[in-house]
């Protein structure tokens, strides 16, 4: 487990900062991944209970996790939920946790990427 959590760490340290950021166009998989994680924590919890005899306590290391994704989940949802609308009727992206508020980059850089592509 160590492992994974220092290969999560590399990870996280390579990923492109300047283009995390997410607008309303993502709820739909947000919700579905909120709906997934329910989804295995009942399957977890239901496991454990069937091979144990006892439920999974909220202290559990791995529940504890999952509680900590939906938390931040439903943190990003709610704020995606009450994003307005831009100028001209487009999408609005809103800032991750950590990355600073530099939108105005973040567009001129994504419009230019999608140029480049072509």
């Amino acid at each position: 487990m160590v492992h994974d959590r220092e290969a999560a760490r590399v990870a996280d340290r390579e990923l492109p900062h300047r283009g995390m950021h997410d607008d309303p166009t993502f709820l739909p998989e947000l919700k579905t991944q909120q709906a997934r994680t329910q989804a295995l924590i009942d399957e977890r919890r239901q496991a454990f209970a069937a091979r144990t005899g006892q439920q999974l306590g909220e202290d559990n290391v791995w529940l504890s996790g999952r509680r900590q994704e939906q938390d931040a989940l439903g943190r990003v949802i709610a704020t995606l939920e009450t994003v307005a609308p831009a100028e001209g009727g487009g999408t609005r992206a809103v800032r991750g946790a950590g990355v600073p508020a530099r939108t105005d980059v973040i567009a001129a850089d994504d419009a230019g990427s999608h140029r480049d592509a072509r």
